[in-house]
């Protein structure tokens, strides 16, 4: 009698266990999970309008485009009733933010795209641009008053581009870390062209006006633009902007 009571408590703990197991796998590998725990070096890119809304408040403006780019619409955030009503459809809204860093004015864009893959809209963070609303800073600072830049010292492929029509150059810092994550933003709002492999996080430096080519630490900087990019498709549009491959000026 003792013996058959042993044997039915350890089924008990083992069928307890195995059950534990398998509600822990699940979670664990579980392909939502992955979804919600990956995140990029930036911490803002995928990240949802609600998400961006909550950790930085109210935006300070609302943005809008109209397909295929015939106007440019912004407003306050009180009046976005009123700009939905001007469209026919349902467009995507933008975010502008004025905030104040290391007693630096800033001006954030965040550029939302639509995220059907769940079987719902989600307007997700595609790209965002960080403006230097005082004055121009050097390369070798921008870390300092944009954290999300750090990763771009170590970027083993440095494009350099000039923007013929504002006479500007830009500098395009790609990472090595493609991601499942930076890959599905890839090919969701970047470029649809399937032989992309590359897609990793990555930055767009706009240096001041009538700077010189021989970039380096001391190169003044604009604006900044965190978002996703990779060699190939870099090499799409090499011709149309005289990319070229330089060493990092911040190394």
């Amino acid at each position: 009698m003792q013996k058959w009571e042993g044997t039915e408590i350890m089924k008990r703990k083992w069928s307890f266990v195995l059950s534990f197991l398998g509600l822990f796998n699940a979670c664990l590998f579980s392909p939502g999970n992955l979804r919600a725990n990956e995140a990029l070096d930036d911490g803002i890119l995928w990240s949802t309008k609600t998400e961006v809304n909550e950790k930085f408040g109210k935006p300070t403006f609302l943005y809008c485009e109209e397909e295929p780019f015939r106007r440019y619409i912004i407003v306050k955030p009180e009046d976005e009733s009123a700009l939905r009503a001007t469209f026919l459809y349902d467009v995507v809204i933008h975010d502008f933010y004025y905030l104040t860093k290391n007693g630096t004015n800033l001006e954030y864009r965040f550029y939302y795209g639509e995220d059907l893959s769940e079987g719902k809209k989600t307007y997700r963070v595609k790209e965002y641009s960080v403006k230097f609303l005082d004055a121009p800073v050097p390369l070798g600072r921008v870390a300092e008053f944009i954290p999300e830049f750090k990763p771009a010292y170590q970027s083993p492929k440095v494009y350099q581009e000039r923007l013929i029509n504002v006479d500007k150059i830009r500098l395009i810092f790609v990472t090595e870390k493609a991601s499942d994550l930076s890959k599905k933003i890839g090919s969701l709002f970047v470029d649809p062209d399937k032989d992309i492999k590359d897609w990793s996080l990555s930055y767009k430096v706009i240096l001041l006006k009538g700077e010189q080519e021989n970039v380096s630490a001391n190169s003044m900087v604009k604006e900044v633009v965190v978002t996703i990019d990779g060699e190939y498709r870099i090499g799409k549009t090499a011709n149309a902007f005289g990319t070229r491959l330089v060493k990092n000026p911040l190394q």
